[in-house]
């Protein structure tokens, strides 16, 4: 695909910036990381469905606009019905939620759910790649973000498991931010956050499949018993859930409500 991206991408982050998604203090790293390094050629457009993205003008359309693309549908099976399984948010929604982690220089942030990189590469351009870890239970997905962020100049730990055990390797974090939705905040990812460190999550609560209010929580202690899913720093948005933690609701039902452990 040959196209002369520039144009799009600057349009895309005045109109972020316009708007008053995008704060300063990752502008740099937005203008840096655009976007097309991390879409594949196959994506979809989600409608009702899944609409498969046919022409180069097509792509490349969907790609500069402010919406969440569809990167792997039916865990990338062939002959599924279409369901979208791994997506590339809207770059508002990416940029709403890097605001909201409120991270510092030097601080060191893992990431739940890697998709297609972008993110991670965002993080790792902001903070330096040495501080940005990122868990991918996908194994296909990982490599292929892998790929893309280090076709891009950067080397954050890109790492294969389950991200609601987090990644105990480069703990303590400061930061953890989700991509995915869950319905409750996992013990791992509290053990692994350090005093006074913070929590991102998209949680799944009582609107709906796909539904949720993402919701920051400082990590000080024990987290308190029982606390519902409550709107947050970030507005109401579609998420995909995580991967071991799949719901579905029945038609007109409500999804479990989320809360975080009484535990630690």
């Amino acid at each position: 695909m040959h196209e002369d991206w520039r144009p799009r991408h600057t349009a895309l982050l005045e109109a972020l910036a316009a708007s008053g998604e995008l704060p300063e203090a990752w502008h740099s790293a937005f203008a840096a990381v655009p976007r097309h390094h991390f879409i594949p050629g196959d994506i979809w457009e989600q409608r009702t469905t899944c609409v498969p993205v046919t022409t180069d003008a097509a792509w490349w359309d969907l790609v500069y606009r402010d919406v969440p693309i569809v990167t792997q549908v039916d865990d990338g099976q062939s002959d599924g019905p279409g369901i979208a399984t791994s997506s590339n948010s809207m770059p508002t929604m990416v940029a709403r939620m890097l605001a909201a982690l409120e991270v510092a220089d030097g601080q060191c942030v893992l990431e739940i759910g890697t998709g297609s990189g972008w993110n991670a590469a965002l993080l790792a351009a902001r903070l330096g790649s040495q501080n940005v870890t990122t868990v991918e239970v996908d194994p296909v997905l990982a490599e292929k973000a892998a790929k893309a962020i280090k076709e891009a100049g950067y080397s954050p730990d890109v790492v294969w498991g389950d991200g609601a055990q987090g990644w105990e390797s480069g703990a303590p974090y400061d930061r953890i931010i989700a991509t995915c939705s869950v319905r409750r905040i996992p013990h791992a990812w509290v053990r692994q956050t350090t005093p006074g460190g913070l929590i991102l999550a998209p949680l799944a609560g009582t609107s709906g499949p796909g539904r949720w209010y993402g919701s920051t929580w400082p990590v000080t202690g024990s987290p308190p018993a029982g606390s519902s899913a409550a709107p947050g720093s970030c507005r109401c948005a579609r998420s995909a859930p995580a991967r071991t933690s799949r719901w579905t609701a029945e038609p007109g039902g409500a999804a479990p409500p989320a809360s975080f452990p009484s535990t630690p």
